[in-house]
């Protein structure tokens, strides 16, 4: 019974642990990314160390003790955060994420994307502290008009007719093409035995005429 108490409290006691370290990650959205972090406008909020990922990334699953601790251990000087860009397509699209996790760090209007495999406590809380200023910086992109959405979605059905094009389109004439033929060797076998039908037919009558006018004969 001593046993069942100590192992429950040592349970919640891991629970309320990570339920603060978790806690300490701002969760960021299509809705409240601007407004929180404010990167168009030069970190007006401070600076932003934030993880785009996914949450079937085995990477990304990974490095999920070293981020909620780094968000811990920064917290007050810099805002640890992560979006998930499978549901936030505005945000992927703007910062042009394409790979996970993609780690990038926002101060003062500039972008420094964490490159290195590396992905431990200290070596992104390094990163954080020192190591960015070795890194170019990129000017962090503005937030997406009505406009740039159009124009990324008539560009995404280009592509998507383009594929169409280079692969749908050749295997639809192959198939087109296979299936005209099929439909003439079908037609040929058909005439065929309709012919041979017909000729049977008429040599059936042809042999019973003879016969008929050679019975008439005899009589």
């Amino acid at each position: 019974m001593v046993g069942f108490a100590k192992g429950f409290i040592f349970f919640l006691f891991l629970t309320l642990f990570n339920y603060c370290y978790a806690h300490d990650v701002i969760e960021l959205n299509d809705s409240n990314f601007e407004s929180l972090t404010q990167i168009s406008t030069g970190n007006t909020t401070g600076s932003w160390f934030i993880k785009f990922y996914a949450p079937w990334c085995s990477h990304c699953k990974a490095m999920h003790r070293a981020w909620t601790e780094l968000a811990t251990e920064m917290k007050g000087t810099t805002n640890i955060a992560k979006v998930d860009v499978t549901i936030n397509s505005k945000t992927r699209k703007r910062f042009k994420i394409e790979g996970f996790p993609t780690i990038i760090y926002f101060k003062n209007g500039k972008m420094y994307e964490y490159k290195s495999n590396d992905r431990s406590l200290e070596a992104l809380k390094y990163f954080v502290l020192e190591s960015y200023k070795n890194v170019k910086p990129l000017e962090a992109p503005t937030p997406l008009s009505y406009g740039d959405i159009l124009k990324e979605l008539a560009h995404e059905t280009f592509l998507n007719i383009d594929r169409i094009y280079k692969y749908a389109f050749p295997a639809l004439a192959l198939i087109s093409i296979v299936s005209f033929l099929m439909g003439c060797i079908i037609c040929l076998a058909i005439c065929k035995v309709c012919c041979n039908k017909n000729n049977a037919v008429a040599g059936t009558a042809a042999a019973a005429a003879t016969a008929a006018a050679a019975a008439k004969k005899k009589e």
